[in-house]
């Protein structure tokens, strides 16, 4: 018959509790989480060993959370190449065209096969889905990468699908755009990047990427500023001047999203593919110069009151520079 052990006494318990608070300042010094006081010792009073723990949670709770980076431009703007260049810096885990409202790849009673992809599967089920639904799917779904990108060491940078949202259909839907339906709580920094509008939306009609109505440059300027007004209060890179100048433009880049910069960026950006990399080919980042077609759009654009706007909004000249003649 086994006898019944006797309760430990106050001093074993304060002892044990001792032990496991300076086991856990120990652990936090290896971690770094914080450095301990100027002058600190192993030989701290035990008394003071729970305030440490308190303090040193304290700074931990006090720094910013890690944000999320996103990254918005139109079609045919060279946002795919920015985008590649920026999933060449450390640690950078890039989400390429991510609009969990699109409909754009959904052909209306042909539905599509998406095993993987919960949202379609909504979308296509035999009694649909409603919007705050794929929202709170697609923020669980961001939250849950996020997390696991910091348990990983990797920035998550974001780039969305602009083109689903303002360039397709008869008019632009009103619905959050995709910086708005990232959780409330989740940190964020932006970024907008822009090419000169004849360029992009010559390279739209080349490409048969103009899903709007009226298709003409006056429609896709009108666009465009409200892409623009959406996102106001984002810094703007344009294109031109990352082409012409990749690793002053790249440090902008990344002061404003702050990530780490790295030159070698330009010998690496090419081995990534990416969705959406219908654009330029090629290892190297160099102004080319504009198309004929964007020449030919110049009598179009004299008659743009939007376009006239939105070249005056960006800083361009009416022609882009290098406009082949």
């Amino acid at each position: 018959m086994s006898r019944s052990s006797s309760p430990p006494s106050e001093d074993d318990v304060a002892a044990k509790l001792a032990d496991a608070l300076q086991e856990a300042v120990q652990l936090m010094r290896d971690a770094a989480y914080a450095p301990l006081a100027p002058g600190a010792d192993d030989d701290v009073p035990q008394a003071s060993l729970l305030q440490q723990c308190l303090d040193l949670c304290e700074q931990h709770r006090s720094r910013r959370p890690e944000p999320v980076r996103t990254l918005h431009h139109f079609a045919c703007t060279g946002g795919t190449l920015i985008s590649k260049c920026l999933a060449a810096l450390p640690n950078v885990q890039l989400l390429s065209e991510v609009d969990p409202l699109s409909v754009v790849h959904l052909a209306p009673g042909r539905p599509s096969f998406a095993p993987t992809d919960m949202v379609t599967l909504l979308r296509q089920s035999t009694r649909g889905t409603r919007q705050d639904l794929l929202i709170e799917l697609f923020q669980r779904q961001i939250g849950l990468v996020h997390e696991d990108a910091l348990l990983q060491g990797q920035r998550l940078l974001v780039r969305d699908h602009a083109h689903s949202h303002f360039c397709k259909g008869p008019d632009v839907p009103k619905r959050p755009t995709f910086r708005a339906l990232l959780p409330v709580d989740m940190p964020v920094l932006s970024l907008v990047t822009v090419r000169h509008p004849l360029d992009s939306y010559a390279a739209l009609i080349k490409n048969d990427w103009v899903h709007f109505e009226p298709a003409t440059l006056d429609e896709y300027c009108r666009r465009y500023m409200l892409f623009l007004d959406s996102y106001v209060d984002v810094p703007v890179v344009r294109y031109e001047d990352f082409v012409r100048d990749p690793e002053s433009t790249m440090q902008q880049i990344c002061e404003i999203l702050e990530l780490r910069f790295e030159a070698q960026f330009t010998d690496l950006f090419s081995v990534f593919q990416v969705s959406g990399d219908s654009g330029r080919t090629g290892a190297v980042i160099a102004p080319r110069p504009s198309t004929s077609a964007a020449s030919a759009l110049a009598g179009e654009a004299h008659a743009s009151l939007w376009f006239s706007r939105l070249v005056g909004r960006l800083g361009y000249c009416h022609q882009p520079d290098g406009a082949a003649t």
